[in-house]
């Protein structure tokens, strides 16, 4: 059947490029080939801008039928049609690669907003399909050209795909590739193993107790329960979209512990990682957005500049699926760009310095000390590291349904971010039949780390409480009205620091904490004046002393 010999509804239109021709293909069209109306008027313009030799944009075909007096739903129709394709966010054009998507999209008649289901090329986890994506590169024509494939989990059964449209249970799912350069198969799992699970879906076991014999193999670690957790955290990076929340690690120690030989290792087993030095927008959309791969940070210490807190924001927020996406404004080469990304993802900092103490809250401590003994090194043409991710993209998309179940087992016993940032690991453990016993000594470990990343008390802090806590005992019904300088006057003074220094951090910590009740006006010399109850002070410092 020919492009002309049915009539479409428009669910999208080309913006800029001829694609092979598709442009020309698409302009030979009438308007009567569209039976929605609305669709005519929206073609009509495409073709009179055409005719006109005007760029064809989201602008110029809104102004179009702004000239012909059209009512403004039909505006709001031809930007929701827009809306569909992948366009360039700078010019709003469509680029190349997506007009192949444009024309699948043309061709199905009266397709809605809910039969198309836009996914993301490199991992997507729907509650009906998962979808992996990868490049390689073929020959077309005697020339070697790049293209992407998937392979797609869906009602027990595993599709291996070259075309970004797959079809589903009467939708149609759209991998949105955009400008995404995905991970070469070649890179992380060999076409030849994807074809051989495809035949073959069987599910790996024991994935997990070889993860743990590989880091013993490489590195030294204080506690053995900690290879434990760390293969653990491994294991959960092919997860991480079926949680709401993935603990980051903070791998700390001195220079020559070990911790760069870490993240080497790493970057061979966990899912699309990507070891980095040093910390930039384009770094962050590369691995989060582009891959949604595992974020491996050398030297995260210099996220402490000023230049990075931006970056840090972006890094402290990504933790939970709620961080959510981010726009970012980013200026190279005197150019101006606006992104649009994700910044869910695993991530791990080395560091020989303590890093931003609101990133650190949502870290996973890994200490490590000067190795006692001699280890080979993790060479990167070892066969090991592509069997152990054969396994792990195996187990990724055999029981990933199981993990979700599990998941919602998980967690008791601890709360609030602790118990986020838990409920990975202990899906995993569950998943992997690890022993109860070994289960609680990883947990112990887990929890030790979480006394020390936390944000705790500082010493001054505990000392306020206490202050604050005396000072109401002492009235009556452990009820009173202070002035900050009050509260002041009662704490430890360093020397060489002014009284008004620290009336100044007094007052930001009552703020900070919401100690006091209520403001009450001011006492003669026009200084304020706030309401504190002990039940009230003594409830906060409980929820802060302990994690």
């Amino acid at each position: 059947m020919s492009i002309h010999e049915i009539q479409y509804d428009l669910v999208g239109i080309p913006l800029s490029g001829s694609g092979n021709g598709v442009l020309e293909k698409i302009l030979s069209l009438s308007a009567d080939d569209f039976t929605n109306h609305e669709h005519k008027e929206i073609y009509k313009a495409i073709k009179t801008l055409h005719k006109e030799g005007e760029p064809l944009d989201v602008f110029k075909v809104t102004s179009k039928l702004k000239e012909r007096n059209l009512k403004p739903k039909l505006l709001d129709t031809c930007l929701n049609i827009l809306a569909r394709i992948p366009i360039d966010r700078d010019r709003f054009e469509m680029q190349s690669s997506n007009i192949d998507m444009f024309i699948e999209l043309l061709k199905n008649h009266g397709l809605s907003d809910r039969n198309i289901v836009i996914a993301h090329p490199a991992y997507e986890v729907n509650c009906n399909f998962l979808n992996l994506g990868f490049r390689e590169t073929i020959i077309e024509d005697d020339k070697p050209k790049d293209r992407n494939f998937y392979i797609i989990s869906h009602d027990d059964t595993f599709t291996l795909s070259d075309s970004n449209i797959f079809q589903h249970k009467g939708r149609k799912i759209v991998f949105d590739e955009r400008e995404r350069l995905l991970v070469r198969h070649q890179d992380r799992w060999y076409k030849d193993q994807i074809n051989t699970f495809v035949n073959n879906p069987m599910s790996p076991t024991g994935v997990y107790e070889e993860i743990k014999n590989i880091l013993k193999t490489y590195i030294e670690l204080p506690k053995e329960e900690t290879y434990g957790l760390l293969a653990t955290w491994i294991v959960g990076t092919y997860f991480y979209q079926t949680f709401y929340a993935f603990p980051f690690l903070f791998i700390y120690g001195k220079k020559g512990c070990g911790k760069s030989r870490l993240l080497t290792i790493m970057e061979r087993l966990c899912f699309n990682a990507m070891k980095i030095k040093g910390v930039s927008i384009a770094s962050l959309a590369d691995s989060i957005d582009g891959v949604r791969g595992t974020f491996l940070n050398d030297q995260a210490e210099a996220l402490s500049c000023d230049k990075n807190i931006e970056i840090l924001g972006l890094l402290t927020d990504s933790y939970t699926k709620g961080g959510g996406t981010r726009r970012i404004v980013n200026i190279s080469n005197k150019k101006r760009s606006v992104m649009d990304f994700e910044t869910y993802s695993p991530k791990a900092f080395a560091s020989i310095k303590e890093i931003n103490s609101d990133l650190r809250d949502r870290c996973i401590e890994i200490t490590m000390l000067r190795a006692t003994k001699d280890f080979p090194e993790p060479e990167a043409f070892l066969p090991v590291w592509s069997d152990i991710r054969d396994k792990l993209y195996r187990l990724l998309l055999t029981r990933w349904k199981d993990v979700r179940e599990i998941y919602q087992t998980t967690g008791e016993g601890v709360s609030h971010r602790v118990r986020e940032l838990w409920r990975p690991i202990e899906t995993i453990l569950k998943l992997e039949n690890v022993s109860e016993v070994e289960i609680q000594n990883i947990r112990n470990v887990f929890l030790e780390s979480m006394q020390i990343t936390q944000a705790e008390l500082s010493d001054h802090e505990y000392e306020l409480f206490d202050v604050l806590l005396e000072m109401l005992e002492q009235q009556e019904n452990k009820k009173g009205i202070f002035t900050v300088g009050e509260i002041a006057e009662k704490l430890s003074k360093e020397e060489g620091v002014k009284d008004r220094a620290i009336q100044i951090w007094v007052g930001r910590m009552l703020r900070q904490f919401s100690l006091f009740d209520y403001p009450c006006g001011r006492k003669s010399g026009n200084k304020r004046q706030y309401f504190f109850s002990y039940d009230h002070v003594k409830n906060i410092f409980e929820r802060y002393k302990s994690c």
